[in-house]
């Protein structure tokens, strides 16, 4: 079903799917790592993805070294879990005991690596923050995206054409994620399936190991099957390369919304 594009909003196109399915592979090849609002077929391609917090936990935790390390870490992660729970005492922030308490229980949560993901981290803090609002990286997404289409139109002049923006948000694990992009206009679910076989050739390939029990067992793996119901489109990506996987991702989107016209 074609749905009418808004041009005063941005298209956030939310792709699903469990692990070593492409949805970051497919995101990257629309939207390579580095590039600025990468122009693709007519229009402008963004990538964000839920997670991203999480890393920015993990990148704190690995990266910060040198003088006062353990304190620029903690005030990292504090900025980063300030923003996650919308920048304001007045949303679902933490009580401000609660607050400090996560922050130190980030910094020091062991860190085990099972191949080159840090898997089990990831999981277990983004329980943790979910503990104090469920829709945390919900809400940071949706915000997140809204800001990056006001800045992609405070940077056009009155004499150029605003092309549709488009949005990938690689990483949707969760109903509550689900729910929020499909709330907003020009949205859309995009879920993606492979074969246990293929997915666990590809986690190998990627990563070295296998997904623990545990790993696989945990809430944003089992959720994804809930959201098939929800998606406006499903690709089965067993025996597709990244580029055609990438390259069918971006003709359902534009059907979808059909603009066609500025290709």
């Amino acid at each position: 079903m074609n749905t009418e594009y808004n041009p005063n909003y941005p298209i956030i196109v939310g792709l699903s799917g469990k692990a070593a399915t492409g949805k970051t592979s497919a995101a990257e090849y629309i939207v390579p790592k580095a590039s600025f609002w990468s122009p693709k077929q007519g229009m402008i391609w963004d990538h964000i993805f839920f997670a991203m917090p999480l890393y920015e936990f993990y990148s704190a935790r690995t990266k910060i070294e040198g003088m006062n390390s353990e304190s620029r870490k903690l005030f990292s992660i504090h900025e980063t879990l300030y923003d996650l729970y919308g920048s304001s005492p007045l949303g679902p922030m933490p009580s401000y005991k609660d607050f400090v308490n996560l922050t130190e229980a980030i910094a020091t949560k062991p860190i085990n690596h099972n191949g080159s993901k840090p898997r089990s981290f990831l999981q277990e803090v983004g329980d943790m923050c979910r503990h104090f609002d469920p829709q945390c990286f919900a809400k940071w997404g949706t915000r997140k995206v809204n800001k990056l289409f006001k800045e992609y139109e405070r940077s056009i002049s009155d004499s150029e054409d605003i092309l549709p923006f488009c949005v990938l948000v690689s990483d949707v694990r969760f109903e509550n994620e689900a729910d929020a992009i499909l709330s907003m206009p020009n949205s859309m679910l995009i879920v993606y399936s492979a074969s246990d076989d293929v997915r666990k050739e590809r986690i190998l390939s990627r990563d070295g190991v296998l997904m623990t029990d545990q790993q696989m067992s945990h809430k944003s793996e089992k959720e994804v099957d809930l959201l098939f119901d929800k998606a406006s489109a499903i690709i089965d990506t067993s025996s597709m390369s990244v580029e055609t996987q990438a390259l069918e991702t971006m003709k359902i989107i534009k059907n979808k919304f059909e603009v066609f016209n500025y290709a």
